[in-house]
């Protein structure tokens, strides 16, 4: 199993579609701004890696398909959405029918991805023994994968959705792939939630990130410390 066979595979949903969960804090089109500025740390993050062979990026979005050409991933085609899963299969049919050694899927929406935690990832994938093997990393709080090795590309059933992470673990497990699980926060870090964004902006490295720079420049770092420090009712002002 050698690393440099590893394709990055990045499913990106339509992108005025995302991140639906912080619409208590941003309108429809600072969402969609967000999701384009972290699509872009993302790429960053992946392109040109020496410890990936590729980069395949999943996705039906004109924009989405556009930035991923620029930094020099492979596109398919994703219209009209099929569903995160679906799209997936179909992404590990490509690779394996290319005859690549595994993929690594990673989330459009993790924008403190950084590079030596892909090397670390993919290091530690590549010493599996065999061909066969699973990688996973957790998301930080809410049971999901926020990364997931495999080899071959389609070696693993995918479970995503609610409690993935425990799901896949399970998987792997019935079907022999005795998966390795690793710890890595900035990896695990997604944004969903307003305490998402806090919590990334405090990880080593975020001001170096286009989503950072965003969230200064939008006012949204400022609306995200304001609301931080807004007192909840008091007991004394709290209707009987």
């Amino acid at each position: 199993m050698h690393d440099a066979g590893l394709w990055a595979v990045v499913p990106v949903k339509p992108l005025a579609q995302a991140k639906q969960r912080l619409a208590p804090l941003l309108d429809a089109s600072e969402r969609a701004a967000l999701a384009q500025v972290m699509l872009r740390d993302v790429l960053d993050a992946l392109a040109g890696h020496p410890h990936l062979g590729g980069m395949l990026v999943v996705s039906g979005d004109p924009t989405a398909q556009a930035m991923a050409r620029a930094a020099g991933a492979t596109v398919l085609d994703d219209s009209p959405a099929c569903g995160l899963v679906p799209a997936l299969r179909r992404a590990a049919r490509a690779l394996s029918d290319a005859g690549r050694d595994g993929m690594l899927i990673v989330p459009a929406d993790l924008p403190g991805l950084a590079r030596d935690d892909l090397a670390l990832l993919a290091q530690a994938h590549g010493r599996r023994r065999g061909a066969r093997g699973a990688t996973l990393v957790a998301a930080s709080h809410d049971g999901g994968t926020n990364a997931l090795a495999c080899s071959p590309p389609d070696a693993l059933p995918l479970c995503y959705g609610p409690d993935s992470f425990r799901r896949h673990v399970r998987t792997a497990r019935a079907i022999g792939l005795d998966p390795l699980l690793l710890s890595l926060p900035r990896l695990a870090r997604d944004v969903d939630r307003p305490a998402d964004l806090r919590a990334f902006m405090a990880l080593s490295g975020a001001a170096q990130t286009h989503t950072y720079a965003w969230l200064q420049s939008s006012g949204v770092a400022w609306r995200l410390h304001r609301a931080a420090r807004l007192p909840g009712p008091s007991r004394a002002s709290a209707t009987p």
